[in-house]
C-alpha cells in the first residue's frame, strides 16, 4: 500500500497558486488576497496586474479563482473581476459591514458622528 503525503498547508496551496496562475496566464501577480478549503482542496483567490498602464495607478487589476486538488496541483482557474488599481471593489451583500449602512466600522471604536 503506497501512503499518500499529507495535504499541502494553506501557504503551500497559496504558494502553487501564485506559480501556476504567473505561468498559465503569462501575467505578474501582486498577491494572494484569499486562501480557502474546498472538498477538493484549496480556492485560492490571486490579484494580477491585467494590464499595466503609465501612470501605475491607471494600472487593470484583476482577481483570479484557483482551485487546488489536495496535492496543490492546478484544476481550474477563472477570473472574476477586473478592475482600475485603487478603485473601490463593489462588495456583494454577505460583505457589507454588520452595521447594514455600508461604512466600515470605525477603528478608534467611535461611530464618527461627533
Amino acid at each position: 500500500m503506497v501512503a499518500h503525503p499529507p495535504p499541502v498547508s494553506a501557504a503551500a496551496a497559496a504558494a502553487a497558486a501564485l506559480r501556476d496562475i504567473e505561468v498559465l496566464i503569462g501575467k505578474q501577480s501582486e498577491g494572494v488576497t484569499a486562501v480557502l478549503p474546498t472538498e477538493e482542496g484549496w480556492a485560492v483567490e490571486v490579484e494580477v496586474l491585467d494590464d499595466r498602464h503609465i501612470p501605475p495607478s491607471a494600472d487593470m487589476l484583476a482577481l483570479y479563482e484557483i482551485v487546488l486538488d489536495l496535492d496543490g496541483e492546478m484544476l481550474s482557474y477563472h477570473r472574476t473581476r477586473r478592475y482600475r488599481r485603487g478603485s473601490a471593489i463593489v462588495m456583494a451583500d454577505d460583505e457589507i459591514p454588520a452595521d447594514g449602512d455600508g461604512q466600515a466600522p470605525s477603528m478608534d471604536g467611535s461611530d464618527g458622528s461627533g
